[in-house]
């Protein structure tokens, strides 16, 4: 009987240890949260729309609100114009489109500084062309199959800048079935045929 009772003790000293240790990791996950009414003034302005729900964010959720809005309060007028503008296109972007945007950022975050200098370069070459241009090359690109983008990746990234124009002003005059026979021919190449 005297036995049956310390296992029942230790089971109940294990319970309340237990609920000790979750108690604890509960309440060290919120150490450094701080409540939303100490917060500047200018800061609950800004984050307004999390205060019903800012006692149950993570710390660094909290860290991430609180830097955002300091961006916020530094930004001029017409900055704000834009990143409003650019918050709005986000929140129209399916979960999927947001989803890939994540992914290539991060994938971007991974690249050498040489590489991030030439997407940018890129970037800017592309900006610079006429909105026509632009179009032209968006619904070009959109009309390629997803092998024939993976191709002239690949075959893009390992060219020179020289070879990476004549690429592209070839492309660009190409009837669908030419390009297809360029895919074709750089698929060889790729492959030492």
């Amino acid at each position: 009987m005297a036995n049956k009772l310390h296992l029942q003790g230790g089971w109940r000293r294990g319970l309340a240890a237990a609920l000790v240790s979750i108690m604890a990791l509960l309440c060290a996950s919120s150490v450094g949260a701080q409540p939303f009414n100490e917060l500047p003034p200018q800061q609950q302005r800004v984050l307004q729309p999390f205060a019903k729900d800012w006692e149950s964010f993570s710390q660094e959720k909290q860290d991430r609100l609180r830097k955002g809005s300091e961006r916020w309060l530094n930004m001029s007028p017409e900055q704000r114009v834009e990143a409003k503008q650019r918050l709005k296109k986000w929140q129209a972007l399916t979960p999927e489109d947001r989803q890939w945007i994540r992914e290539r950022f991060e994938q971007f975050q991974k690249l050498s500084p040489e590489q991030k200098q030439r997407l940018r370069a890129a970037r800017d070459a592309f900006r610079q062309l006429s909105p026509e241009k632009r179009q032209e090359l968006k619904r070009r690109w959109q009309s390629m199959s997803p092998e024939e983008k993976v191709k002239l990746r690949e075959r893009y990234q390992h060219s020179n800048p020289k070879q990476r124009a004549r690429i592209l002003e070839r492309w660009e005059n190409a009837t669908p079935e030419q390009r297809q026979r360029m895919l074709e021919r750089w698929e060889r190449r790729r492959l030492g045929e």
